[in-house]
């Protein structure tokens, strides 16, 4: 958590280093913030399950449920809040996020389906892991990303010719 508290704290110095965040840095910002988030609650979820049930086989079940409650609100999420934003303000972005980042999040929704139902092995933790493994991937490409499609900043000359 401290590492993550710290990289937060870079990408807010890089950039709160053009003055302000602007519509497109806020949205991709909060999304970071809102997958890593997750990904610590989820982190914390199969403990909090252990409290209230014994088999382990049902943790395992029902933390991956939870799991896809979270997938299904962070897919809500984007779908009100981000991919509008990216739509007007950086129409190339999303070529590269739907298999970046589309791929990965289906195939977690199918582990933790399969994990819940324990259709083709018991309930267990290494799905889940896999699940948790998933949002940190998200969240360091959603970093990348952020890095990747910047929109420069104006140099000092078109600046001048602006004003």
């Amino acid at each position: 958590m401290a590492i993550g508290i710290a990289g937060f704290s870079a990408v807010i110095a890089a950039f709160l280093q053009r003055g302000a965040l602007d519509r497109l840095d806020r949205v991709r910002f909060v999304n970071l913030v809102v997958t890593a988030f997750a990904t610590v609650v989820l982190a914390y979820v199969p403990l909090a399950v252990s409290r209230l049930i014994e088999d382990t086989a049902q943790i395992w079940a029902y933390s991956s449920a939870v799991m896809i409650a979270v997938w299904f609100l962070s897919v809500a999420f984007a779908v009100r809040y981000v991919t509008p934003v990216l739509r007007t303000d950086l129409a190339n972005e999303g070529r590269y996020a739907r298999p970046l980042l589309g791929i990965p999040s289906a195939l977690n929704l199918g582990t933790q389906c399969l994990n819940v139902g324990g259709w083709f092995w018991e309930p267990g933790f290494v799905p889940y892991l896999l699940g948790l493994f998933v949002y940190l991937y998200a969240a360091g490409a959603l970093f990348v990303y952020m890095i990747v499609f910047r929109p420069a900043p104006p140099d000092d000359a078109s600046q001048a010719e602006v004003e």
